[in-house]
């Protein structure tokens, strides 16, 4: 009985095994024969540089340096102490420092991990030389951003991060992979599909130590494409150093054909720092500024613009035949209407005031009569011509359209009528009226171009393609308004008394406006616009000087 019982077990046995080899080897062929594959064959991605940036004088702003990092793939470790001296020794780190590292990787055993980034050549020679006694050790050569004018056109040029889970899952089958840096905002951001490249890689067969034995196949990473910006460089660099210490932006361009030549936004940050792993703090502390230096105020940041609308409020005025270059309102510090009071900004007022010398001395109480007499709706109309309440189309992400009030807005956002005190308030760039300061060197480019409106862009060219936008759209403002107003703003620069005055220069003649633009917080923001020169303007200019007082 006992003898059937053993035989039984054995038979039992024996069933199991020959199942258990029949499944492994049928059923489970696929699996283990590509984890032997594995075992055999590795796959190298080699990531592809980006693209380089370069100013409109072909200096480069942004570019790719070869980087050198020290990675481990943690399967592969045979000798994880020796392997810890080893790297403490060459990299000068504490060995406990090494140990975290590897704590980090052996959370993804099969993937490449990085102990140490960017080491330079010289430690890079040295893991070469002991990678073949280590396994597992790796040498990654990779290409490095580098932005080499620090915070200088930082807003403009953008930064690179991490992708994230989401971004992965919808972006992989664009080429996307875990752990890719990608454009996060400004040209960076914009264009990065260009700028970002195509992967290489290669497969190398090797032997039971992880050494490389044969290279089965290659395939070179395609660099992105370089990017040319209409910005000059230099010039950027002149308006960052104006704003150091501020907050505001400065915006020039062409008024002919919408070139930027400079777009400064301050405060400003290093974009460097979101691809350095050691600079957290850095990152923190520009995430949680108050001061909001990712912002973009030139074309993210929306404000009262105060009296450079004047010209706007002129145009409506003058276009729709409800004035003329003549008509005549007497100031005397104080407009009145209703139980309401409304000052000017000269105490005691500028007396007897025509449309250019209004503009000159932006005389609030002239602007105050000429906005009741036009109306709401005629101000909306002839705003709207001038580009207000809707993105200029730059090619950078972020742009917002700010605010262009009417009657049927504030009934439908506000839920109120529309009050006359509301119109006098519009009639000096105040009340619900919100802009960019692109909207706003957009606006005066009109006047400096002879009537129409430019679509702003920063890239000129991709490679050898050009891309640059000539889009012109008529304002629809006719040529003897357009003079008119070009006549005022040559007055507040050019003569004495006129609130630009500081912005006159020798041997080139000057027209502008300036504004102060009152805030809820009790602080006015300063607004000048111009352009240069005054007969045949080649560049526009908007300076915006977040609550820094008068324009």
């Amino acid at each position: 009985m006992r003898i059937r019982v053993y035989s039984l077990i054995l038979v039992s046995f024996y069933v199991l095994l020959v199942s258990g080899l029949l499944y492994t080897q049928i059923f489970r062929y696929e699996k283990y024969r590509a984890m032997s594959e594995e075992n055999r064959l590795r796959v190298i991605p080699l990531m592809a540089p980006r693209g380089t940036i370069y100013d409109r004088k072909e200096r480069p702003i942004v570019k790719d340096d070869i980087s050198f990092n020290a990675s481990v793939i943690y399967s592969q470790i045979k000798d994880k102490t020796a392997l810890t001296a080893v790297l403490g020794r060459i990299l000068g780190l504490p060995e406990s420092e090494i140990g975290e590292s590897l704590k980090k990787a052996r959370k993804q055993p099969f993937t490449l991990t990085v102990i140490s980034p960017d080491v330079g050549i010289d430690k890079a020679i040295d893991i070469e030389e002991v990678g073949i006694e280590h396994p597992g050790l790796l040498l990654d050569v990779l290409p490095r951003r580098k932005y080499l004018y620090g915070k200088s056109a930082s807003n403009m040029v953008g930064y690179l991060g991490y992708i994230n889970r989401d971004e992965f899952h919808r972006l992989k089958q664009y080429g996307y992979r875990i752990n890719d840096l990608m454009g996060r905002d400004g040209v960076e951001g914009y264009y990065d599909d260009y700028l970002r490249g195509s992967y290489g890689g290669k497969q190398l067969e090797v032997d039971n130590r992880g050494r490389e034995v044969n290279v089965l196949g290659f395939k070179e990473p395609v660099a992105g494409k370089d990017i040319y910006l209409s910005v000059d460089i230099e010039l950027q660099r002149s308006c960052d150093e104006l704003l150091e210490g501020r907050r505001g932006a400065i915006v020039v361009m062409s008024p002919k054909t919408g070139a930027i030549f400079a777009m400064a936004s301050s405060p400003a940050y290093d974009p460097s720092i979101f691809i350095d792993p050691d600079r957290k703090k850095e990152r923190n502390a520009i995430l949680t500024n108050n001061n909001y230096p990712l912002l973009d105020r030139a074309i993210s940041g929306a404000y009262p613009p105060g009296s450079v609308f004047k010209m706007v409020i002129v145009s409506a005025a003058l276009d729709s035949g409800k004035m003329n270059d003549t008509t005549t309102f007497s100031c005397g510090g104080v407009f009145a209407m209703g139980r309401g009071r409304w000052k000017c900004w000269k105490d005691g007022g500028h007396g007897p005031q025509a449309v250019r010398d209004a503009l000159k001395n932006s005389c609030n109480v002239f602007f105050y009569n000429t906005g009741v007499l036009s109306g709401v709706d005629l101000i909306e109309k002839f705003a709207d011509r001038f580009g207000f309440g809707r993105i200029t189309r730059i090619d950078l992400p972020g742009e917002v359209p700010g605010i262009l009030p009417g009657a049927a807005w504030k009934q439908k956002f506000l839920k109120e009528e529309w009050y006359k005190g509301d119109t006098v308030n519009y009639a000096i760039g105040q009340g619900y009226l919100l802009c960019t300061p692109i909207q706003i060197v957009r606006m005066v480019s009109v006047f400096a171009n002879g009537g129409y409106l430019v679509r702003p862009h920063i890239v000129d060219r991709i490679e050898d393609v050009s891309i640059a936008s000539d889009e012109r759209t008529d304002a629809g403002i006719s040529p003897r308004t357009l003079a008119i107003v070009r006549e005022g703003m040559w007055r507040v620069v050019n003569e004495t008394g006129g609130t630009g005055a500081k912005a006159k220069l020798e041997g080139v003649a000057v027209a502008g406006k300036t504004g102060t633009a009152q805030t809820s917080r009790g602080k006015n923001h300063g607004w000048f616009v111009g352009f240069a020169p005054y007969e045949d303007a080649s560049v526009a200019i908007v300076v915006f000087d977040e609550y820094g007082g008068k324009g």
